[in-house]
């Protein structure tokens, strides 16, 4: 199993070591049942492994309801299993955002906010496991 697909993204597991979250182009709001199966899918995909993530939300406007941004945070299950995170962005908007969000949540891993998806995959391949 390479991908998995859930209403607003696709998840799939790069041959090099990594999770890859990448966001439908849509403006809908990410609500709770969503966010509960990009991070179920990705334990799926991890088979239950600690894995770096790269988040890709270029496409569209990526807002979480609060029942899901607190889900994605300090409720999420599986948030031991994230060795790192990526977030790949491409607008102003988008960086003040990840940034806060990074900050406030206070993630036990590393998070970075990139630009370019070449530097955000070579940041996280220093945390893949051999």
């Amino acid at each position: 199993m390479n991908s998995l697909k859930t209403y607003n993204s696709e998840i799939s597991l790069d041959e090099r070591g990594f999770l890859k979250i990448s966001f439908n182009d849509t403006d809908d709001e990410i609500e709770f049942d969503e966010i509960k199966q990009q991070i179920d899918a990705c334990y799926i995909m991890s088979e239950g492994k600690p894995i770096p993530v790269l988040i890709d939300v270029r496409h569209g406007k990526k807002n979480l309801s609060p029942e899901a941004r607190n889900y994605a945070g300090k409720r999420n299950p599986y948030k031991h299993l994230k060795l790192a995170e990526a977030l790949l962005i491409n607008s102003l908007a988008q960086r003040i955002m990840a940034n806060f969000l990074i900050k406030f949540n206070k993630h036990h891993h590393p998070s970075k906010v990139f630009t370019r998806e070449e530097a955000a995959v070579k940041w996280l391949l220093e945390f893949v496991k051999k």
